[in-house]
């Protein structure tokens, strides 16, 4: 080979489009490729969500829990306070009825201590 083939070649080969063969078996490699990873990329995303998922089932389970032990408090503090609420109304009734039961008594030893002529002793 002469020096202007070498780079009539040469020049032809680097001028050229860059093409694939019509070849059938690249071509199932490639969409076997790609195939291939999408479906490991959608596998990792569907592992994400389930985690994902799966936590947060987990943290509404835990708060569910905590939701009920809350109104189980609840619940106790207002039958405590009802309790409390009732004990002092009764309470009240009966200061109410010994202070009436006070001011007979002291009306009645008045009464007797004026029939008797006895002096008052300080209360």
């Amino acid at each position: 080979m002469t020096r202007t083939g070498i780079n009539a070649r040469t020049t032809r080969l680097a001028t050229a489009r860059l093409e694939f063969r019509d070849d059938r078996r690249f071509t199932k490699m490639l969409l076997l490729a790609a195939v291939t990873a999408l479906t490991f990329l959608l596998a990792l995303i569907g592992r994400q969500v389930y985690v994902d998922s799966r936590e947060s089932g987990d943290q509404l389970a835990g708060l569910k829990r905590e939701n009920a032990t809350l109104r189980a408090d609840l619940a106790h503090a207002r039958t405590e306070l009802n309790l409390e609420r009732s004990t002092r109304a009764a309470l009240v009734r009966q200061v109410a009825v010994l202070n009436e039961e006070k001011t007979q008594l002291a009306r009645r030893l008045d009464f007797i201590e004026a029939q008797t002529g006895r002096s008052k002793k300080p209360r």
